[in-house]
């Protein structure tokens, strides 16, 4: 029998440095939306539903703190929007440009298998036209 590799639970791993800094300033920005609201940490974590403690951990940039403690406290900061409009694919531009690299040059039909009308060039009063831009709607 094999052994297996034991779980790590509680040992804690580096960060990048960028991932650092984005997490601090992520709860200093939640920190800053919370005073301007003026909701003091309790209040903000009654409405989250978490304890006191973690606001604060959160608002201090702390890497254990729980995705869904941050999407909560943006969502009741009014902010949640926010961050789902950064995270859209529409503006992924890395992604999106590797997408594009990936796309065929060319593509050929099998003549054989094509009807006789649809060779031919499509012309604006083609009533099929409608449904290409559908398929291609959003790209």
């Amino acid at each position: 029998m094999g052994i297996s590799p034991q779980k790590r639970s509680g040992a804690q791993v580096a960060l990048p440095m960028p991932v650092g800094r984005a997490l601090r300033g992520l709860g200093q920005d939640i920190s800053a939306a919370r005073r301007l609201r003026r909701l003091s940490q309790e209040d903000l974590a009654q409405r989250i539903g978490t304890s006191l403690s973690t606001v604060r951990r959160m608002e201090d940039g702390y890497p254990g703190t729980a995705l869904h403690t941050f999407l909560r406290a943006l969502h009741v900061l009014g902010r949640l929007e926010d961050m789902v409009k950064v995270m859209a694919m529409e503006n992924d531009a890395l992604g999106m440009e590797l997408v594009r690299e990936q796309l065929p040059q060319r593509i050929r039909t099998d003549r054989g298998n094509t009807p006789r009308s649809r060779r031919g060039a499509v012309t604006k009063d083609d009533s099929s036209v409608g449904s290409y831009t559908d398929e291609l709607e959003g790209f």
